[in-house]
């Protein structure tokens, strides 16, 4: 008998490649299933913004290494995968608002949700305004995007960009003759290109490519989809029913936004958005609601009530702080968010290796009818407690899902027993 030993090398490298292809795929997809940043945006008058763009560099506020984006859908809402976790500069643009640029901390392996609230622009008429757009086949796998740039009051920012909704990607573009060394600088009206994009322009949907420019004063104009249409859509009226509660998002009579959260223990956290004050302590009794703050350097207090009418919900009080005291007055604007359903939890973490809707095999076994079976498709019995362990400690190509709380493993458990 004979042995090719040959083929039996190559034979082995070809799975060994195969495997590490696999494994990539799987971590690579289980990555960007796993980690999002999403939010809803509202103005300050509780209205929804039913349009717009979402752009997200990596690092730190205004380095301009765009890399992420997406569409705000009409319901005012965004959920955008994110590679990693880390520190991102998020930018929020819609017509007729100022743009939302905020430094954010992202938690990989989880939802990160985000408080979006646009200030009215009430000076249109120096918005920044884009014209020409081209899609530019380089090759059969290759574009590149040019369009016109202008800005009446001659102070563009560097943030000319376009966004892949479609596959949550965000490009920058820069003027043809050139970038400028200094980004603070007022980047020149003219012709701008993209850096190249390697996706085939053949057979591309141009209606998800959306088209977005802002100026130092944080202006952005009319955004256009990449035929050249505008996206926009008038305002929605929100339809969440505010909770007569403390924790979700306010906005104060100093035009700051904070979140306001109840702790595992029960005790309230409260955070500031874009601003200095750091609430130390916050406490509730009933209707009254106390907080003791840092801002400065120096130390404050409030004592605010609890006021929920028809017209709204309200923490009304007074704060003290060296020097000078006043009204503190917080109008809510969101509530906290609930808990995922189940089918939720499921796409987030394992549709990107599982059907639910069939046993076809994907990057994992495909689990439609999973408790109807005594076994899983690892051979042991199935009970809760064997499917818990598998998703929490994963096993053979599977990842560990260790992040995931007991509420949110109870709520896959129970959708997985449905299918």
């Amino acid at each position: 008998m004979s042995v090719d030993l040959k083929s039996i090398s190559r034979n082995s490298s070809l799975i060994f490649i195969i495997g590490l292809l696999i494994s990539w795929t799987a971590a690579n997809s289980q990555a960007l299933a796993q980690t999002y940043v999403s939010g809803k945006v509202i103005t300050a008058d509780g209205m929804v913004v039913a349009s717009g763009a979402v752009a997200l560099e990596k690092g730190q506020l205004h380095n301009n290494a765009f890399l992420a984006g997406g569409a705000i859908g009409p319901d005012g809402t965004f959920n955008i995968p994110l590679p990693s976790g880390g520190p991102w500069g998020l930018h929020v643009y819609s017509e007729k608002y100022i743009y939302f640029p905020l430094q954010i901390q992202i938690t990989a392996g989880v939802e990160n949700d985000v408080p979006v609230i646009l200030p009215v622009d009430g000076k249109t008429d120096d918005d920044p305004m884009i014209s020409n757009i081209q899609f530019n086949g380089l090759s059969d796998q290759v574009f590149q995007i040019t369009m016109q740039v202008e800005d009446p009051n001659k102070n563009l920012g560097p943030q000319m960009l376009a966004i892949d909704t479609k596959r949550f990607k965000s490009y920058r573009l820069v003027p043809k003759s050139g970038d400028l060394k200094d980004l603070k600088a007022d980047f020149p009206a003219g012709e701008y290109v993209s850096p190249f994009i390697p996706v085939a322009l053949d057979g591309e949907d141009l209606r998800d490519w959306l088209l977005a420019v802002a100026d130092h004063q944080c202006s952005n104009g009319i955004i256009y989809n990449g035929l050249g249409q505008s996206i926009f859509k008038p305002l929605v009226a929100h339809s969440e029913s505010l909770a007569c509660e403390v924790p979700g998002i306010w906005k104060s009579n100093f035009d700051k936004v904070y979140q306001f959260s109840q702790t595992e223990s029960g005790d309230l956290t409260g955070e500031q958005f874009e601003g200095n004050l750091v609430i130390d302590t916050m406490a509730q009794a009933g209707n009254k609601v106390s907080l003791v703050f840092g801002f400065e350097g120096k130390k404050g207090s409030a004592d605010l009530q609890l006021s929920c009418r028809d017209n709204g919900v309200l923490l009304k009080g007074t704060y003290q702080y060296p020097d000078r005291s006043g009204d503190w007055v917080f109008t809510k604007l969101k509530n906290a968010n609930v808990a995922k359903s189940g089918k939720k939890l499921f796409e987030a973490n394992c549709a990107a290796c599982h059907f639910a809707d069939r046993k076809d095999k994907k990057v994992g076994p495909g689990l439609a009818g999973l408790f109807k079976s005594p076994k899983l498709p690892s051979g042991k019995a199935t009970t809760e407690e064997n499917v818990r362990e598998r998703i929490v400690d994963g096993g053979e190509k599977m990842p560990s899902f260790k992040h995931l709380k007991d509420d949110e493993l109870r709520a896959i458990i129970d959708y997985l027993k449905g299918l």
